[in-house]
């Protein structure tokens, strides 16, 4: 019943979707990696989206923006040199933060209708994340070198006049660090900031957050996922990995989701948890009994104020690679469902995804001809769907 339920929401809304179009010129090699999946953001009626092509000859980044009305992109090149995994969020009613990581390292600026102002650099580092709310300010955070591991960097942002400054960076955990610490990913609202992380102090890799209530001071980190520590099954390593995080404001409350290896027999399925005062719920499968034979990638998820959640990735279930969706409910998560857009005899992959407060679903992600390989040409695509209530 729960399936046909689905179902039967994205084929009522179906009508109504706006028909995808391609961002930027096709059979390029098009990248959509910023860490937390971070690279579509809505800001009044402005839409912007990043991402990595190879028209130049090699990896550069770039910023396209448009009204909501409006059916193409303007583009505008990021960075020095090569550039890889620009992230954007909204910063206010109609401007953008944006952050990158190029031949310099990493870098930050604020965009609006005009494009993108001046660059703020903040040193070495990768896989950059960024997210803004009026009510308690702007942060960027990335995973740098620190001896002999990654550690994870946040720093507050301030704008004035279309420029940046920023204060001083901060360890997203204080004490020493034991292993590597990578991808970060931000998510901002009134009620608080939480950052997320992959993290290996444990022997092997989990999920662990921190939250500032205020925007200036962090609580202790916390693990938010609960994959087994100690010896795997098989006596195997120190325990099952968990990677690639993303977080989302949703309704009063925030969502963390990311790629879980607890299962290890049947490859990473999709695991999410919910926001709890000052940590996070426990942990719960996002994906179906549908996807558990087989492995799940690229996890994004969007939320917005009226509380809808909606969780997207790739899997190859029907035979080939499709998006799938689950949406959150008030009995948890909905069976998965795909949309004709998304799915089909194409290679769909690395969905992103964004919620207006209106319930419209904007989605942007990578397709490969049916017959092409993973290093094939590829279409970068964008389109809006509106999400059914329930």
């Amino acid at each position: 019943m729960q399936a046909l339920l689905a179902l039967t929401l994205a084929l009522l809304a179906l009508s109504a979707a706006a028909a995808p179009i391609d961002v930027a010129p096709a059979g390029l090699y098009h990248h959509l990696d910023a860490a937390g999946r971070r690279n579509l953001a809505l800001a009044g009626d402005q839409v912007a989206l990043t991402w990595e092509d190879s028209r130049s000859g090699g990896p550069r980044c770039y910023l396209g923006l448009k009204l909501r009305n409006e059916t193409n992109f303007r583009e505008f090149p990021l960075g020095q040199g090569e550039c890889f995994d620009p992230a954007v969020a909204s910063l206010d009613g109609d401007r953008f933060l944006l952050a990158w990581e190029d031949e310099t390292g990493i870098n930050a600026a604020i965009a609006d209708a005009a494009g993108p102002g001046p660059a703020l650099h903040l040193g070495a580092g990768a896989h950059a994340s960024v997210a803004a709310t009026p009510a308690l300010g702007a942060w960027v955070a990335w995973n740098a070198p620190a001896g002999r591991w990654q550690r994870v960097w946040h720093a507050a942002l301030h704008g004035a006049e279309g420029r940046l400054s920023a204060d001083p960076a901060l360890p997203a955990d204080p004490v020493p660090v034991l292993d590597d610490q990578s991808f970060p990913a931000l998510a901002a609202a009134e009620t608080g900031v939480w950052l997320v992380w992959e993290d290996r102090r444990h022997g092997h890799t989990v999920i662990y957050a921190s939250l500032s209530h205020d925007g200036k001071t962090w609580n202790t980190p916390q693990r938010v996922s609960h994959n087994p520590t100690g010896k795997a099954q098989g006596n195997l390593g120190r325990g099952t990995g968990a990677m690639r995080p993303v977080a989302t404001p949703v309704g009063g409350r925030f969502a963390a989701a990311w790629l879980d290896k607890r299962d290890f027999l049947s490859g990473y399925d999709v695991y999410a948890a919910l926001s709890e005062g000052a940590g996070f719920a426990k942990d719960e499968k996002a994906q179906d009994s549908f996807g558990d034979a087989i492995s799940q990638w690229h996890v994004a998820a969007a939320g917005n104020r009226r509380g809808d959640l909606v969780i997207a990735w790739d899997d190859d279930r029907d035979g080939s690679s499709d998006i799938w969706f689950t949406r959150r409910t008030a009995s948890g998560y909905s069976d998965n469902f795909t949309l004709p857009e998304t799915s089909g005899p194409a290679r769909q992959t690395d969905p992103i995804i964004a919620l207006d407060d209106a319930g419209n679903l904007h989605l942007a992600w990578i397709e490969r001809a049916p017959d092409s390989d993973s290093s094939g040409p590829t279409r970068l695509r964008y389109m809006v769907w509106p999400l059914p209530r329930h």
